[in-house]
């Protein structure tokens, strides 16, 4: 898969990324983690899912924060309807611990990022807006497949970082 392959797939409407990797835990736990979420992404009915490798701030907003590297995936939705693949996505994101999950189901569409782990932003079963896909970009979040990277804009995360008040999407804020 490339970078021309994933901004496809994002204009079509419907992808996901995610991951089963955590700060805290070893190399070798991290590597079983993602086989085993591979696992469970075809075992969902889900088409093979694309590695890439991701850049995040876990346990963002907290004083434990730290950024980290970890191996993603990138879903599509294959036959599945809008509403189960977002209802999987989220449960796999919960079941590996992940503070949320990326999720964009519209042609075009903006992507969210769906909380599933208390105590960590946007918090569980909120989500936040975070934009369309700018393929060729970086940023304070970021995917990286082939040597090539990619991100959402984060017109509302940059806000909170900068302590610009601004309106969340589920009045939070």
């Amino acid at each position: 898969s490339s970078l021309s392959r994933i901004k496809s797939k994002s204009d079509k409407g419907g992808l996901a990324t995610l991951s089963a990797e955590r700060g805290d835990k070893s190399k070798k736990e991290n590597k079983k983690r993602s086989k085993q979420l591979e696992k469970d992404i075809r075992g969902r009915g889900l088409p093979g899912p694309t590695k890439v490798a991701g850049q995040y701030t876990e346990d963002d907003g907290s004083k434990e924060g730290r950024k980290v590297s970890e191996r993603s995936y990138v879903v599509e939705p294959g036959k599945k309807g809008k509403r189960k693949f977002k209802k999987d996505i989220k449960k796999l994101g919960k079941k590996y611990d992940q503070d949320s999950v990326l999720i964009q189901s519209k042609k075009k569409g903006d992507a969210a990022l769906h909380g599933t782990t208390k105590g960590a932003w946007p918090g569980e079963g909120k989500s936040e807006k975070v934009g369309k896909m700018r393929p060729g970009r970086s940023g304070e979040f970021q995917t990286k497949i082939k040597n090539k990277t990619y991100t959402y804009e984060w017109h509302e995360h940059l806000q909170l970082w900068l302590g610009v008040p601004l309106q969340s999407t589920d009045g939070d804020y």
